[in-house]
């Protein structure tokens, strides 16, 4: 009998050892609200999994629900994040701008000079300035859009006049308050909405990144597309749950911060350029649809009431405790 008992005390620690393995993988789950179509899918997404996977011997997966999955609406992509729905999630900080209205900052006129120099001014106040507005969670990218452009489903803009009373989708409270010192109405509303917005004339226009024209389809319902506007991205994130980075194994961490950073958010800022380039030369290509490029006297007009809604925002900001201002110089130097 106590062989017996010996024998089998000894094949369960067997089964144990077999089974330790699959127990210590990590699945990462990671929350997209895109489809997987989407530009940034498979060259920084689904590589990402895949160079961690290859870093840590398999050890860490990456499991990607795409199109809303793990929850639809892109305004709660950073609480599925917070409340560990999923592990790693992608969105928009302007669509809880008063969590972050340090890092919107960059969304302003007068900070920037193209995708690549706004994603290198983000990373470099980070430490100092914006990592502890990602509470609960780590930020893994952090990166923007080509400068936004207006798309107007039937009204052309020329001027600063013309803009008068028009309503207009702003993505954060900061691109509200610039569209009202550009004497335009803002409605502020997740990407996903502005299709059906513009087609059915809930909204006049959208200022949004060119890459919106393709991912969003609103090259139908976009009939002109206004450029030489003062220069405001919009900023997109990648973030993880902070209890479970902590709970990676230190050189898990280590080959997962090794794959993120500065480096992932150059990658994806310029892919997200590119896909808007080619937004716009689809655009062009269509019968009846025009670009219109500001002449010099409306561009100085437009960045005149520009400065006045930077102001508008700074002072909001530091009402409330933050160092707008201190940050802004910071992001702009």
């Amino acid at each position: 009998m106590k062989k017996i008992l010996l024998q089998i005390i000894g094949a369960v620690f067997a089964v144990s050892a077999l089974q330790t393995p699959a127990i210590a993988e990590t699945e990462l789950k990671f929350a997209s609200f895109v489809p997987n179509k989407y530009v940034l899918h498979k060259p920084v997404f689904m590589k990402l999994a895949d160079d961690l996977s290859k870093a840590t011997n398999g050890d860490v997966k990456i499991k990607i629900y795409a199109s809303g999955a793990l929850g639809k609406g892109p305004v709660e992509q950073y609480q599925r994040a917070v409340r560990r729905i999923a592990e790693i999630s992608y969105g928009l900080p302007g669509y809880t701008s008063s969590v972050f209205p340090k890092t919107l900052l960059i969304e302003l006129p007068g900070v920037t000079n193209g995708h690549q120099d706004a994603t290198r001014k983000l990373w470099k106040v980070m430490d100092k300035h914006l990592r502890k507005e990602f509470k609960r969670t780590v930020p893994l990218a952090l990166f923007v859009t080509p400068p936004a452009v207006l798309m107007m489903r039937d009204k052309p803009v020329r001027s600063l006049a013309d803009l008068k009373g028009l309503k207009i989708r702003a993505s954060s409270k900061s691109a509200a308050a610039i569209l009202t010192a550009y004497g335009a109405t803002p409605v502020q509303m997740p990407a996903t909405k502005v299709y059906t917005s513009m087609s059915t004339g809930v909204v006049d226009g959208a200022l949004m990144g060119t890459g919106s024209l393709l991912i969003f389809k609103l090259l139908e319902p976009t009939k002109y597309v206004i450029t030489g506007l003062p220069e405001m991205p919009t900023t997109l994130f990648m973030v993880m749950n902070e209890e479970a980075y902590k709970e990676l194994k230190p050189d898990h961490r280590g080959a997962l911060d090794k794959l993120t950073g500065l480096g992932i958010s150059l990658k994806a800022a310029q892919l997200e350029a590119n896909f808007g380039d080619l937004g716009m030369k689809k655009f062009r290509a269509i019968k009846g649809k025009q670009v219109i490029e500001l002449s010099a006297g409306a561009q100085a007009e437009f960045a005149k009431a520009a400065k006045s809604g930077v102001t508008s925002v700074l002072k909001d900001i530091e009402g409330k405790g933050v160092p707008a201002t201190e940050i802004y110089n910071a992001m702009k130097n």
